[in-house]
């Protein structure tokens, strides 16, 4: 199933049997991928079924996907046109291991590490209201990426704004480093 996939829309047309099975492959293809290539297994592993999701309820492009760490986006390159490079040892540097807009439309970002989702997704949804569009856009954070100041700056921004900006917390407790417990605990 996962070979077939061209772009998020083919998932559209699958039935749950069919996702769930896309959700398998996917997860086998990381497994294969980061235990002879390397990579990270943590964030994309806690990330295979959501990924699926978003991208079978929204309409990536036009609706804009900002993964907080692109340690969190090996799933959404599969589905984006680019499963070849998890499936093939042969083409596994194909792409990076980071979100890229030369690599796809999919990609708003190169983003590396972690608390510059929240603020680029306040961004992004200022521009967009700027230009009278009407797309969503959907910041992904972990719970590991909470620990940053700059998140919170940009979720304050998003509340104070109040503009259609849709922020998933994974709270996967696969931080690299124990959470400090601060005030917000």
């Amino acid at each position: 199933m996962l070979e077939k996939i061209k772009s998020p829309a083919d998932l559209k047309t699958m039935s749950q049997a069919e996702l769930e099975q896309v959700v398998l492959e996917a997860r086998q293809a990381l497994l294969e991928k980061t235990s002879h290539h390397g990579g990270h297994n943590g964030p994309n592993f806690g990330m295979v079924e959501m990924t699926v999701a978003l991208h079978y309820v929204f309409n990536s492009p036009i609706d804009k996907f900002i993964f907080d760490v692109s340690h969190q986006s090996y799933v959404h390159k599969m589905l984006t046109g680019r499963a070849q490079a998890f499936l093939d040892p042969a083409h596994y540097d194909d792409v990076s291991g980071y979100t890229n807009p030369k690599e796809s439309e999919h990609d708003l970002f190169t983003v590396g590490h972690t608390s510059t989702s929240l603020s680029l997704a306040s961004g992004v949804a200022k521009a967009r209201d700027l230009k009278g569009e009407n797309s969503n856009v959907v910041a992904i954070i972990g719970d590991g990426s909470l620990s940053g100041g700059m998140a919170y700056e940009g979720l304050n921004q998003i509340a104070t704004t109040g503009t259609n900006t849709i922020v998933i917390v994974n709270d996967n407790d696969q931080s690299i480093a124990v959470n400090p417990k601060g005030g917000i605990y």
